[in-house]
């Protein structure tokens, strides 16, 4: 796995700590850069196109929100709730979330690069069709949910559950799933090609093919 870049964020950064203050930002600005946005709650708020530039998140709830076409770089997400959010065609790159809630999410035909998935949970979340360069998921739980044609580039999982999840056509050359869950995952035969399993995980991935080991 190649090293994955840390969001460069400013040091001094303005305090945003009310809801008025941010929904004023995004009307007034086309670029929010700079900014810590921290202890609110966000509901209802759909915008396109809305992009952050050297910002931290923290603490925020996402509640019903929609950012389609969103533009990320060097942005950290920590201990927010993303739950059913739209970043759906959105642009992330050097972006992190830590200890962060993200059921359901809605990450699809987005390009993620450099960006950091740590501590999630993220059960149900969708990243179809979608690119990745350099992305990272690291002791997280992503159970059910979808990874069907993401163009992989440097995928690295660690500690993370993936049960009942789907790969279709996701193709996984490289990648070592042996510390993760993955019983019960929907994935074919080409995609597997060079990934990396332990003993038990193999066992249970022959059955894909039909085979019977007794």
């Amino acid at each position: 796995m190649k090293k994955i870049q840390k969001p460069k964020i400013n040091a001094n950064l303005d305090i945003i700590s009310t809801l008025d203050e941010l929904l004023q930002l995004i009307e007034d600005d086309e670029k929010i850069y700079d900014k810590l946005i921290e202890n609110m709650d966000i509901s209802n708020l759909d915008e396109s196109r809305v992009s952050f530039d050297s910002c931290i998140f923290r603490n925020v709830t996402f509640d019903n929100c929609t950012f389609r076409y969103i533009d990320l770089l060097d942005v950290s997400f920590e201990k927010c709730d993303l739950s059913n959010i739209d970043f759906s065609e959105g642009s992330i790159y050097r972006t992190e979330f830590i200890n962060c809630k993200m059921l359901g999410s809605k990450i699809e035909d987005a390009h993620l690069k450099d960006c950091l998935f740590k501590n999630i949970l993220g059960d149900y979340t969708t990243f179809s069709f979608s690119k990745f360069n350099k992305v990272a998921f690291e002791g997280s739980s992503f159970v059910s949910s979808i990874f069907m044609e993401v163009k992989n580039k440097y995928m690295n999982f660690n500690d993370c559950d993936f049960k009942k999840s789907v790969f279709s056509r996701t193709y996984l050359e490289g990648v070592d799933l042996s510390n993760c869950e993955i019983d019960g995952i929907e994935i074919g035969i080409p995609e597997l090609y060079k990934v990396k399993v332990n003993a038990s995980q193999g066992l249970e991935l022959v059955k894909l093919i039909g085979i019977i080991v007794e």
